[in-house]
């Protein structure tokens, strides 16, 4: 199947899922008694404006777990693409290796992209100065999530009445923990784009983040920044929380947004929901 230059596949991923110790015969009382866990994953990427996509993503059940994950590559046309690839290849290899633990497998999948993107970027001299963005979650079937995230992609928590995100390695997050600007101030900051780590680059030692949350009653989307530079935070979390369960219709809403908010690069976002 072919797909148009400007959009890579939509992936809608659906699943229920009972509960541990839930026998057949007590499956209807589960269902009556909220035991029933749903899950439910949409993703879609968009080249934007740009000729290439550099964007990569991941949305899927590997072993016991939902792995979801957005890597934004840098390096220009097909060196950032490859990099955001073999950052989520190292991902689905490490959930496969290291699946029960997913800390470990989170930071086995960085590191392991790490080497490969810069002996891909040796070998190959017109790739270098190739990296990549990495947000990553590791869902079990309890809604109990592990974030991992090096670069400024981000993953966004959203509940009714809140959203809050992961912090970005950028510049500009740095003039906002030095006190030297406000957060709000870094909206379309000149210097917005400014990384402090990416995966790949040489000449930083990577120091990535984890977070730890608890899903229920909350939406996690990942997002690379042609969608978080260009829309608001507080404008996702109303757009999630007013489509509901209609994930789909969410993330081309946003997509859409971005886009007529003058976005110039790829955007990629991924949202999961489970109750």
């Amino acid at each position: 199947m072919h797909f148009p230059p400007h959009q890579q596949p939509v992936t809608p991923f659906s699943c229920v899922l009972h509960r541990p110790g839930l026998t057949t015969e007590n499956t209807i009382f589960s269902a009556l008694f909220k035991h029933i866990v749903a899950f439910n994953v949409y993703a879609r990427s968009d080249a934007g404006l740009r000729d290439i996509n550099e964007d990569n993503y991941c949305a899927e059940r590997i072993g016991e777990y939902y792995v979801l994950a957005v890597a934004d590559g840098l390096g220009g046309h097909a060196a950032g693409e490859v990099a955001s690839s073999i950052a989520i290849e190292c991902l689905r290899n490490a959930l496969k290796l290291e699946g029960g633990d997913p800390r470990h497998a989170l930071q086995e999948a960085v590191s392991e992209a790490d080497k490969q993107i810069f002996v891909h970027a040796e070998k190959f001299p017109d790739s270098h100065g190739m990296a990549t963005t990495f947000i990553a979650a590791v869902v079990d079937d309890e809604l109990n999530c592990m974030v991992i995230n090096v670069g400024d992609s981000r993953a966004h928590f959203i509940t009714a009445d809140e959203v809050t995100t992961t912090k970005d390695h950028s510049f500009v997050n740095q003039l906002v923990e030095a006190g030297e600007i406000h957060h709000e101030d870094t909206w379309k900051h000149p210097l917005s784009n400014v990384l402090c780590q990416a995966i790949g680059d040489p000449e930083v030692a990577l120091k990535p983040d984890f977070y730890e949350a608890d899903l229920r009653d909350t939406y996690l989307l990942l997002s690379s920044d042609g969608l978080h530079d260009f829309v608001r935070e507080e404008t996702i979390r109303k757009v999630v929380v007013s489509n509901r369960d209609d994930l789909q219709k969410s993330c081309e809403d946003l997509v859409t947004m971005a886009l007529e908010a003058g976005s110039d690069d790829n955007i990629t976002v991924v949202l999961f929901h489970g109750e």
